[in-house]
């Protein structure tokens, strides 16, 4: 079994062996951990990387739904097959031949620079009032960045409308080849036929409930700016998607039961985690939020990220 971690390793192994993409016959098995958003993106990247592409989705504490809980694509597989290549990585991978596509140091989340300097030019964004591409100015914010970070910054991972259309286009066919239990794309749709409308705008509110210092440093500085998102939206009504329970009462306070909206999950948002059923309605949340043309996106979450993709990577998106 080669084990390719990242998104680099993996692209130099493919370019160091075959000339063409198109040529890979390879068998690549997607084994990443994490959650849904980590999950398929890691899936996706293993189609783009391999003719023959497989899912090792590993049923863990965080994750009791199987895979053919969610999808009825026929490419899970119960471990991984001696000789196959492995993507581990919850980045999207960027080839050699698309490096033409996006210049060196593009990448704003997690890539390389010094904290100072980050640290310094995020008192300068904050002291100018300049309210966009704040990423460019925050420090490492997983562990697991330092080693998946390329040096030269060619991800596209998090950066929404700053991504290339060539990458857009790549990718979204990718994400287009998902196919979700009939089941479930058929309450997602007919929940969404009796509430959504275009001008309708999707919240997705990470409040990292499972990692008190992330809860601290994300969450509660982010509430403020949601606010101040929210108070200027001039929209009607907005569609909550969180990883709690608190966050759409705590939003109907202050804008009114009726502009709030929240899908009738069965399962308690904050304990999704624990059984299938729970997983199952996240993704529902999931696939509602990508029918929304504007979107509000927790900073670093996948699952926004996710969302954007399966709706067209079309959103307007303002991370908070």
């Amino acid at each position: 079994m080669k084990v390719l971690h990242s998104a680099s390793k993996i692209a130099d192994h493919i370019v160091d062996t075959r000339p063409s993409l198109m040529a890979n016959t390879d068998l690549i098995v997607s084994t990443e951990t994490g959650g849904l958003g980590n999950r398929l993106k890691s899936w996706v990247s293993s189609m783009r990387l391999g003719a023959d592409t497989k899912v090792h989705w590993a049923v863990t504490k965080n994750m009791p739904a199987a895979f053919s809980d969610l999808f009825t694509n026929d490419c899970a597989v119960d471990a991984v097959p001696s000789g196959a290549a492995v993507y581990g990585s919850w980045r999207l991978a960027v080839l050699p031949e698309d490096e033409p596509h996006l210049p060196a140091g593009f990448a704003t989340v997690g890539a390389g620079a010094h904290p100072i300097v980050r640290g310094l030019g995020k008192a300068w964004w904050s002291l100018t009032g300049q309210r966009t591409d704040r990423y460019r100015f925050m420090v490492f914010p997983k562990q697991h960045s330092h080693r998946s970070t390329r040096a030269d910054a060619r991800h596209i991972d998090l950066e929404y409308e700053r991504i290339p259309a060539y990458f857009r286009e790549l990718y979204g066919q990718l994400f287009r080849r998902i196919v979700v239990r009939p089941e479930i794309a058929a309450a997602a749709a007919a929940w969404a036929a009796a509430n959504l409308d275009e001008r309708v705008v999707g919240v997705q509110v990470r409040t990292w409930r499972d990692d008190a210092r992330r809860h601290r440093k994300y969450h509660l500085p982010a509430l403020r700016r949601l606010t101040r998102l929210l108070d200027g939206a001039g929209a009607e009504r907005f569609l909550v998607v969180s990883d709690s329970d608190d966050v759409a009462p705590l939003l109907r306070e202050r804008y009114g039961m009726h502009r709030v909206l929240c899908y009738p999950r069965t399962t308690s948002r904050a304990d999704s985690w624990l059984a299938p059923q729970g997983i199952s309605e996240d993704l529902i949340d999931m696939l509602l939020l990508a029918r929304t043309q504007r979107l509000f996106a927790s900073y670093l979450s996948t699952f926004s990220e996710v969302a954007w993709w399966l709706g067209g990577a079309a959103a307007r998106v303002s991370v908070f």
